[in-house]
């Protein structure tokens, strides 16, 4: 089985709708931020996962690795973990 990443691309509304439904557990992580915005992101080529570059406002950055339930199982997003503090220039490293 092939567990690699696929390279980063630009962030999607999607990805951004799974960023939003794991804010609050990074929140409880890194603080609340006033800005949580995904710039780009790395999936998984056989499994639902994505590492999310993530804005926090300021020149704060958090690199957040979500897993996604089927949509035959709500769809719901979850943090699996996170690096922070990162930079805007930063890649995305598969963690």
């Amino acid at each position: 089985m092939n567990l690699s990443w696929k390279e980063a691309e630009d962030s999607t509304a999607n990805v951004q709708r799974f960023c939003s439904m794991v804010r609050a557990d990074v929140e409880k992580k890194i603080g609340q931020r006033s800005v949580f915005s995904s710039l780009n992101f790395r999936a998984r080529d056989t499994t639902i996962q994505y590492i999310a570059k993530v804005h926090v406002g300021g020149t704060d950055y958090v690199h957040v690795k979500i897993s996604q339930a089927l949509p035959c199982y709500g769809e719901e997003a979850k943090m699996l973990a996170f690096q922070f503090p990162k930079q805007k220039e930063d890649e995305i490293e598969p963690f």
